[in-house]
């Protein structure tokens, strides 16, 4: 019996001393903020995805494989590395699809990327040409977006401090050691599949007959974050 007193009671000492110290913390001076960052940027991965299907012009028939030849040959001459196609499913093959009681009609599912509004129009292009199916924008990313997550943080966290500061320096104090820092919830606002007008607002028809389009760009994606701060008074 006394062995399990002394065993629950050196269990409970760290626990204590640990709850000493947070109250310790907490009861020092101190100053409690909220910093906020964002920031815009422009997607340079633009996933495009369709379908290729067997069909018939006439007796004819068009197989995948010679599809997939010409579309290959067009992305080559647009400059496109054919690395950046492949299939929806990395273990996909063919699938077949009830064109009809007798025929069984073969499909291949893709997706492409590019990295720029003047390339994905091209794209579209060729593929109007082969009549791929379903042709579609099915996301935009960047490839360094891990770098501006970590970016946009590091400017929330000093947002927190530059607040904390300018707020003591109106009551004649300083901000001292952070205490407690804890990222809040965040968000990336993606707007896939949308494309916006570089310089505005689309112009009337009659207007665009004299005067160029401006160029397509994508919507932009927004990077938010918010940082909890605690930091000490001096």
């Amino acid at each position: 019996m006394k062995t399990n007193i002394l065993l629950a009671l050196a269990l409970f000492f760290p626990f204590l001393g640990m709850s000493q110290l947070i109250d310790q913390s907490q009861s020092k001076p101190n100053i409690e903020v909220v910093g906020t960052s964002e920031m815009e940027i422009v997607p340079d991965e633009i996933y495009i995805a369709f379908t290729l299907k067997e069909r018939f012009e006439g007796k004819n028939k068009i197989g995948i494989e010679d599809q997939e030849k010409t579309l290959k040959k067009e992305l080559l001459k647009m400059g496109i590395n054919l690395d950046n196609l492949q299939l929806a499913d990395a273990s996909a093959d063919y699938i077949k699809v009830k064109w009809s009681k007798k025929d069984v009609i073969a499909s291949k599912d893709y997706v492409l990327k590019v990295t720029d509004t003047k390339t994905l129009a091209g794209v579209f292009d060729v593929l109007d040409h082969i009549d791929a199916y379903g042709a579609k924008i099915w996301k935009t990313d960047h490839s360094k977006i891990e770098d501006y997550r970590k970016a946009v943080k590091i400017m929330a966290i000093k947002a927190a401090k530059e607040k904390a500061g300018y707020l003591l320096e109106a009551i004649g104090k300083k901000v001292g050691d952070p205490l407690y820092i804890q990222e809040r919830e965040s968000y990336d606002d993606f707007v896939p599949n949308r494309l916006m007008m570089a310089k505005g607002a689309m112009v009337a028809e009659s207007e665009a007959a004299d005067e160029p389009l401006p160029e397509l760009s994508f919507q932009k994606i927004k990077l938010k974050y918010s940082v909890f701060a605690r930091f000490s008074i001096q």
